[in-house]
């Protein structure tokens, strides 16, 4: 296998080169699709089904675009997904293999089109050949994201003080579950918390809405249950509102990056407020006829 080489821009690309038929290595990386893993050394990391089944058809079609379509027809076999399950695949093996979308040094995004496993490429003469260091999270990592998410809350609660709709006839009932953790890591309690609380803060903002925590009983209310979830290692989470009738009428999630929560939530409690069909103004929208 060829070495790291830095190009003329001072971009580093890795070489992407088949070792044996069936395993595919890409840098420092074999991926073994009988196995659904890729390993360097010791170090071990499982790709779930359809991130494996992806990487794969990437690998027999090196240096070739893959068409959104072409994928869905191979691993979803042609079933109708989300429009956000083939972005949310590439981002778990990109994940995994340490690759970065916006400079990418094994999987590109071809705009309009599709995505692409570079291929090798060769050194430019007089270049010494480097190696790969990847980066570990910083440890305090978590800390600011914490801390984040407990400024926004009280910004967020402070302009709820001042936009918090009172009972009327317009305001229809939207009821705030507490988020559920399940990821089963202790470590996560805080975030789970910090969400709960952000969500909650989001929630009072929205217009044309009273909001209610908790197992609060109110007909005609509109749930919003959230949860917390660990997808491929990472915390991710997962937002649904329901009827009253239990129809699931709304569904967000954050893109499984732990930094972005915060801002990703926001986002999709706005994606919220516009399907209840409240006015970015202040104006209560009208009840629905039932």
């Amino acid at each position: 296998m060829r070495s790291l080489a830095r190009a003329g821009s001072g971009r580093r690309i890795l070489p992407v080169a088949e070792t044996s038929e069936g395993d595919c290595t890409i840098g420092g990386w074999t991926f073994s699709p009988a196995a659904n893993e890729l390993w360097r050394g010791d170090e071990r990391r499982r790709l779930e089904h359809r991130a494996a089944r992806t990487l794969e058809l990437l690998c027999r079609r090196r240096g070739q675009v893959v068409s959104h379509e072409e994928i869905l027809a191979e691993v979803w076999s042609g079933r109708v997904i989300s429009a956000n399950s083939v972005p949310v695949v590439l981002r778990d093996i990109r994940k995994a293999l340490g690759d970065d979308a916006r400079e990418p040094r094994f999987i590109e995004t071809v705009a309009k089109r599709g995505y692409r496993l570079l291929p090798e490429v060769t050194a430019p003469e007089a270049v010494a050949p480097e190696t790969l260091v990847m980066s570990r999270p910083r440890p305090q990592r978590r800390k600011r994201l914490l801390a984040t998410l407990l400024a926004a809350v009280l910004i967020f609660a402070g302009l709820a003080s001042w936009f918090v709709l009172r009972p009327g006839p317009a305001a229809r009932p939207l009821v705030v579950k507490a988020v559920e953790d399940a990821t089963g890591a202790p470590r996560y309690r805080s975030l789970a918390r910090a969400c709960d609380e952000l969500i909650t803060a989001s929630a009072q903002r929205m217009r044309g809405v009273q909001v209610f925590r908790g197992a609060e009983d109110h007909s005609d209310a509109i749930t919003l249950r959230t949860r917390l979830i660990l997808w491929n290692g990472a915390p991710m989470v997962m937002m649904s509102a329901q009827a009253a009738d239990g129809a699931v009428i709304w569904t967000g999630m954050t893109s499984g990056v732990e930094s972005r929560i915060p801002a990703e939530i926001g986002r999709a409690i706005q994606g919220l407020e516009a399907k209840l069909g409240a006015r970015p103004g202040g104006a209560a929208f009208p009840r629905r006829r039932v």
